[in-house]
Formats: C-alpha cells, sequence, structure tokens
C-alpha cells in the first residue's frame, strides 16, 4: 500500500502546474528616490538598480512578457503588473496606488529599499506574503432583492 501512495504522490507531482516552479529574483538599488509628481499629485519611488541586479531585471522579465510579475519590498506588494515587454533599463517608478504603498509613505518604501535587501520580483500569485493585499478576482455580488 506504500508504495501505492508513493506513486501516487509522484504522478501528482509530476502533474502539478508549473506555478510551482516560479521563480523569485532579488534586486539590489543603486538609489531609491521618493518624491510627488506636480501633474497628478501621486506618491512615486524612483529606483535605480545596481548594475548586476539590471541583468537579472532584464532575464527574469525577457520570457515572461504578457505575464504578470508582482514587485515587493520588505513583504510589501508595492506593484503587480502585466509585463507589455522586457524590463532591460538600469531605472524605473513604482507609482503608488489608490491607498498609496500599502499604508506606507514613499519615504518609508525608499529607505526600506535601501536599508533592506532590495527589492524582489516573482510570477504573480507566487508569494504567500500577498494575502489580504490583492484585490478578489471573484464577481461581486448583489444583495437579495436587488
Amino acid at each position: 500500500m506504500t508504495g501505492f501512495r508513493s506513486l501516487a504522490c509522484a504522478a501528482l507531482l509530476m502533474l502539478a502546474p508549473a506555478a510551482v516552479l516560479a521563480e523569485t529574483v532579488t534586486l539590489q538599488a543603486e538609489s531609491a528616490t521618493p518624491g510627488t509628481d506636480q501633474v497628478t499629485s501621486m506618491r512615486f519611488v524612483d529606483v535605480v538598480l545596481k548594475p548586476g541586479s539590471r541583468q537579472a531585471l532584464a532575464d527574469f522579465t525577457r520570457n515572461r512578457v504578457g505575464k504578470r510579475i508582482q514587485l515587493r519590498s520588505n513583504g510589501v506588494l508595492l506593484s503587480s503588473a502585466t509585463l507589455q515587454s522586457p524590463l532591460e533599463g538600469d531605472s524605473f517608478r513604482i507609482v503608488a496606488g489608490e491607498h498609496g504603498f500599502a499604508g506606507k509613505s514613499a519615504e518609508e518604501i525608499a529607505k526600506g529599499i535601501m536599508a533592506s535587501d532590495g527589492l524582489t520580483v516573482d510570477d504573480d500569485g507566487t508569494a504567500s506574503s500577498d494575502w489580504g493585499t490583492r484585490p478578489s478576482k471573484r464577481p461581486a455580488t448583489q444583495a437579495p432583492g436587488t
């Protein structure tokens, strides 16, 4: 019976979706500068990557065009976006969403990026730290009688 369970587990692992093989890349920043857009008043953080991280980000995003990735610092989900092209530059801007950076200011995020292990980028939905920070994908329900 134990042999059958082992065989069944092995078969399930072979049939597991590719998300199990998801990847996370750590990026190191040369600088992280907070700011405010003068036209929209939106808060942002401009990030300049160290040379090794520039290549790591380009390599990570090259085969993920059309797929969603997530960017985090210290466990805070900063951005989740569908890639339109590989990210091959030396810098990028992270713009705060409607509610800011998960309750943190742009200054706090910039300081955290520089004081921590930098940023991480991963495949959409692969990290457990985004529980409670991602919007629900379920359709809204109507109240009874409406």
